[in-house]
């Protein structure tokens, strides 16, 4: 598993706070190979859909679907990010070595733009495993 650094935990932490201050976006947060949030959360003053033992049952929830899609990177290779738009909220999911950037946002938010602003933060963050 991989460590942070005090250093990336920071940058992850600012590229989090940047992309929320996205039009519409609700919630950015790096989540780790276990699911916990390590670094990011909700925008200022947004409150939750989901209470806060059904918020750390998505992290899981994503970090393992992100897992068992790995299983095909070998024929249709890596996953650049997973996005599904539910009728109350849209949810993106980019990888980050092994950690995945969580994004929710309102459901009519321009996903390829969310998607692009994301890449453009976190691609220049190295994570280096100790």
């Amino acid at each position: 598993m991989t460590m942070l650094t005090p250093k990336q935990m920071q940058d992850l932490d600012m590229a989090c706070q940047k992309l929320t201050k996205e039009d519409k976006v609700r919630h950015v947060g790096v989540i780790n190979q276990l699911g916990h949030l390590v670094a990011g959360g909700f925008r200022k003053g947004v409150k939750p859909i989901l209470e806060d033992d059904k918020v750390r049952m998505t992290y899981m929830q994503m970090q393992l679907d992100f897992r068992m899609r790995q299983d095909l990177d070998d024929v249709l290779g890596p996953i650049d990010y997973i996005a599904s738009r539910r009728t109350k909220q849209l949810i993106i999911s980019v990888p980050i070595g092994e950690n995945l950037v969580l994004i929710t946002a309102e459901p009519d938010a321009d996903d390829k733009k969310i998607i692009k602003n994301a890449e453009d933060l976190f691609d220049d963050i190295k994570i280096l495993t100790l």
